[in-house]
């Protein structure tokens, strides 16, 4: 048999190991490249993503600003840190620009003795009756007030410490100026610094302020500024009463702030335009404190105010404020106020203006002396009234 040929493989040349190696290269290269734009392109598109809700939550955050004006806002809280507490508590309205004139006056005092003199009239309203006698214990679990160290010294002073005024002769028009918000004896200090007779109204114990009961003691006259409710304001006062509290809530208030303030005649409201609007409420009110032989005087927070009506009702005297002499904190604008209650003052025989322990207000009514020597300066209870 004839032997097979053994063909021999031919190995690759130089040339074609070397062109292999290379496109191996490229294609490894090229691999990493498209690995390389791919991640990038991932990167670039999460990037865009949260550039655009960057942005997105950037423009939100500005329509919010300017939809709730929070530079406002913040430059307002700023300022309630830098002023006194009791100006927190305050309720701003157009209202309290608002001038009210009394029309057809006469003596308080008058009028009260008449009162003494004659039969009471039959109120006009029909209320749930509570005969219960005012029991502490009770009515200290619905309004849990700091209680007072020597509230039993208060009550034997009773007869004793009522304040007794020379009778005021003089033909002079009157003018009753009442500083609202007073809870502290160093606010006190710079009223009596004032140098002439200003009326007092302290703010009910609570446990931001317990003394103010006390400090009554030592005053020979001074009203209780009564917390109703507001339309707005920052912040409300401890235990204030609203619309829609029942005559027995109300009538346990009103006995716990004569059981503090045995000696006080007068109250007026803290805040309440709300409150003083609503009718059901204000006859729940004034049968309380007449029953508690208090006299209400309206501060006339809102010119929807049925106090009038309401204290016609239960034949009681209305009297009310009116100007406000310190909305603004400014020593012209004060002065100003100032002036026009004295021009109401001579217009009507009387009037009356309420401001609050600001220095401001202090400072003014200090450099104002030389504005009042045509009028008797008098406590509320020298007023001629309707």
């Amino acid at each position: 048999m004839a032997k097979r040929k053994t063909q021999k493989r031919k190995k690759p040349s130089k040339k074609t190991y070397k062109i292999s190696t290379i496109n191996k290269f490229l294609a490894l290269l090229l691999f990493s490249l498209l690995i390389t734009l791919a991640a990038y392109f991932i990167l670039l598109k999460n990037h865009n993503e949260k550039k655009e809700e960057l942005a997105k939550t950037q423009e939100q955050n500005i329509q919010f600003e300017k939809e709730n004006n929070l530079d406002k806002i913040l430059e307002e809280y700023e300022k309630n840190i830098k002023t006194t507490v009791v100006d927190k508590y305050e309720e701003y309205n157009k209202d309290l620009e608002k001038e009210y004139i009394h029309q057809d006056s006469k003596k308080l005092e008058d009028v009260l003795k008449e009162k003494k003199d004659t039969p009471q009239t039959v109120e006009k309203k029909v209320f749930p009756e509570n005969n219960e006698t005012f029991v502490e214990e009770k009515t200290q679990k619905q309004f849990p007030l700091p209680s007072l160290e020597n509230k039993g010294q208060i009550n034997e002073q009773k007869e004793d410490k009522v304040a007794v005024e020379t009778p005021i002769k003089s033909t002079k028009p009157k003018l009753a100026i009442v500083i609202d918000d007073v809870t502290l004896q160093s606010q006190i200090n710079h009223i009596n610094d004032i140098g002439y007779t200003v009326n007092i109204s302290l703010m009910p114990p609570t446990k931001g302020h317990k003394d103010s009961a006390k400090i009554a003691q030592k005053l020979p006259f001074v009203l209780v500024h009564f917390p109703l409710q507001a339309g707005i304001t920052r912040f409300e006062e401890d235990y204030t009463l609203k619309v829609g509290d029942s005559y027995e809530k109300i009538e346990k208030r009103v006995a716990q702030i004569r059981a503090w303030y045995p000696n006080v005649k007068y109250t007026n409201n803290h805040t309440g335009s709300i409150f003083t609007a609503d009718k059901t409420s204000m006859e729940y009110l004034i049968k309380a404190l007449k029953k508690y032989d208090f006299q209400f005087i309206d501060s006339r927070t809102t010119s929807h105010s049925v106090a009038k009506e309401v204290t016609k009702e239960f034949d009681m005297p209305y009297i009310a404020r009116n100007i406000f002499l310190d909305n603004k904190k400014d020593f012209n604008y004060i002065q100003n106020q100032l002036k026009k209650a004295i021009m109401i003052a001579k217009k009507t025989g009387s009037a009356i203006a309420i401001g609050h322990p600001y220095p401001i207000t202090m400072k003014v009514l200090k450099k104002s002396k030389h504005l009042l020597k045509d009028i008797d300066l008098v406590y509320v209870n020298k007023l001629p009234i309707n």
